[in-house]
């Protein structure tokens, strides 16, 4: 059976499409909340703020890799509403809209997760706070 066709025959039972389009589009939103409140409106940091290399520090360049991130971001959440299209005979389904948010809040959070580990301590390539002595205090706040 494809996965936007599985069966609706137990309550809160949603399909893998469904899912992981709630997984997806909360996952671009915790992009785009990083990226725009951190990156644009409060100047924190940039996508490549921690890497060195003299030809990275250039503000063309930091806000080019800042507008590359949100084109991905984009295309995340491009993903997770062609999911939640295929999955759109479910919307009706009873608790669709509470299923649908809590995914989407998972997804957010794994952004933050995979933000965290992966660019903040593994790959250092920014911290939430460029400009602090006590970055790792910024990063698990």
């Amino acid at each position: 059976m494809p996965i936007a066709q599985m069966s609706h025959e137990s309550p809160g039972r949603f399909s893998h499409a469904f899912q992981w389009a709630g997984y997806l589009l909360g996952f671009a939103m915790g992009g785009f909340f990083d990226g725009i409140l951190l990156h644009q409106v409060l100047q924190w940091h940039h996508l490549l703020s921690g890497v060195q290399r003299p030809g990275l520090q250039d503000l063309r360049v930091q806000i080019l890799a800042d507008g590359l991130f949100h084109a991905a971001m984009y295309a995340i959440a491009l993903v997770g509403l062609w999911m939640l299209c295929r999955a759109r005979g479910e919307l009706g389904d009873a608790n669709a809209n509470r299923w649908l948010l809590a995914n989407a809040l998972i997804g957010f959070g794994a952004w933050h997760v995979v933000d965290a580990v992966l660019s903040h301590w593994i790959l250092q390539i920014h911290r939430i706070r460029m400009d602090t002595e006590t970055p790792l205090a910024w990063d698990l706040a």
